[in-house]
């Protein structure tokens, strides 16, 4: 097979997905034509996730299976694994290169000359390239920030990603206004500690700031990832209260010790006065990821997470009072170490008792290098599974119970992905997958749909006229 063939295979979080494109487009401009990975392509790169032991070894048998597929081909591990253990791969022989975070937008240049790395090779600065489309996606992840200054106690992500660092608000409105320009319907802003994005940063500007800035391009729709409860400000509850009104202009004072930056911390008792223009409207997805982990305040206490159940459930009833439409996920781990059948269901009835629209839950694994690895009492692997299921169910009714009182309304839905009998699947802005009847020939386009019924957590609608 030619040398001039590439693959990338990405694992993991959004990050690697984003940063994946940013490695396409550099290898499309050495002229390498991008193949399946099972394709056996002669230039093959893992973008590699550390979160847990089996995605590690997800690298380590991918590497090899490359080098089976393609006897010749150049292997290249990429990304968090390479930060956190390199030794372990560099034991590998079928690897030819390792590739750190900071390097995946220097990689036209670090590739051997044989390999098409030349003299001449764009280089593009730590963000990396901009990219103009999202293989495979209607919507788009844009990186605004990455890294983490948190410690906690499961989490080996502040060693493999570093400090907080912020994309600069003058790149994320060029890769945002380069994906307008290519009619992508929707940005998703992504980061590993979202919320902390402009801390570091010289110019005086935060997550709502450059929510602000960016509704002002021409782009119908903006979504945010995971963002942590304490780093939901009250500029962007009103954003979501007020149906996806931006605010242009000054902002609420930050009162709070530390000033800007700390402004989240207790920021549920202001009264939001709206003391800016109201401009630009319906951009902001009335969605939210929230992580929780858990739901009883001694295991938050354990996790080393930096609120506790009190704080979490008004937040969420905060917001779900302004706008009941809001869909509103959560991260919850189970079988954390200790995690006695008292402390799990305190977790079980926080949850259910909140107006949470999904969950996304995670069975606890040991994870080398953290603090939670070394502690005492860890929970029985087919106990973990078994509440992994209790909370399983329990999302799955959340979700059936938002998709059922969506019908007989009006939704705004990115069609996605045609389907056999005719409609066309999408995804409507409070995050529930929707087949809409008349959209063929439009995927990837933003439209009204008329929601008409739902069949468990899924909805079905007509355009609207």
């Amino acid at each position: 097979m030619s040398r001039r063939t590439a693959a990338i295979k990405t694992l993991g979080c959004k990050l690697n997905q984003y940063e994946s494109e940013q490695m396409r487009v550099q290898l499309e401009s050495l002229g390498y034509q991008m193949v399946d990975y099972e394709a056996g392509a002669g230039l093959c790169i893992i973008n590699s996730c550390t979160v847990t032991s089996r995605t590690d070894r997800d690298t380590r048998r991918l590497a090899r299976r490359a080098k089976r597929l393609n006897p010749k081909a150049y292997v290249v591990v990429a990304g968090c694994y390479v930060e956190v253990a390199p030794t372990d791969l560099e034991a590998i022989p079928e690897i030819d290169l390792l590739l750190r975070n900071a390097d995946k937008s220097r990689l036209a240049q670090l590739l051997p000359a044989a390999e098409g790395a030349s003299d001449t090779a764009a280089s593009y600065g730590d963000a990396g390239p901009i990219i103009s489309d999202f293989s495979g996606h209607t919507r788009a992840f844009v990186k605004v920030q990455e890294g983490c200054n948190a410690r906690c106690a499961y989490c080996i992500i502040p060693d493999a990603r570093g400090p907080s660092h912020s994309v600069e608000p003058e790149q994320v409105l060029a890769q945002c206004q380069a994906l307008v320009d290519a009619g992508c319907p929707e940005i998703v802003f992504i980061g590993t500690h979202l919320g902390q994005y402009g801390r570091d940063l010289d110019s005086d500007i935060d997550l709502a700031q450059l929510i602000n800035l960016v509704s002002q391009l021409p782009i119908p729709r903006l979504r945010l990832s995971s963002i942590e409860p304490r780093e939901i400000t009250p500029e962007i509850v009103q954003m979501l209260r007020d149906g996806g009104q931006a605010l242009v202009g000054a902002l609420t004072p930050d009162p709070s010790p530390g000033g800007r930056g700390a402004k989240a911390n207790n920021g549920l008792g202001r009264v939001l006065e709206g003391d800016g223009e109201l401009a630009v409207s319906g951009k902001l997805c009335r969605h939210l990821h929230i992580p929780l982990q858990s739901g009883c305040d001694s295991v938050l206490e354990r996790m080393n997470r930096p609120y506790d159940t009190a704080f979490y459930g008004e937040l969420v009833r905060h917001i779900m009072q302004l706008q009941p439409a809001t869909g509103i996920g959560a991260d919850v781990m189970v079988g954390f170490p200790g995690e006695t059948d008292e402390e799990f269901e305190a977790t079980r009835q926080f949850i259910e008792d909140l107006p949470l629209s999904y969950l996304h839950v995670f069975t606890y694994s040991e994870r080398r290098g953290t603090p939670a690895a070394e502690m005492p009492e860890q929970v029985d692997y087919e106990l973990r599974k078994a509440r992994n299921h209790v909370l399983r169910h329990i999302s799955e009714q959340k979700r059936e119970r938002l998709a059922q009182s969506m019908v007989g309304r009006c939704l705004e839905v990115v069609l996605q992905t045609p389907q056999e009998d005719g409609t066309v699947r999408g995804i409507s802005d409070n995050y529930l997958e929707v087949d809409v009847a008349g959209g063929a020939g439009r995927s990837g386009e933003l439209v009204k749909v008329e929601i008409d019924a739902a069949n468990d957590s899924r909805l079905s609608g007509r355009l609207a006229e």
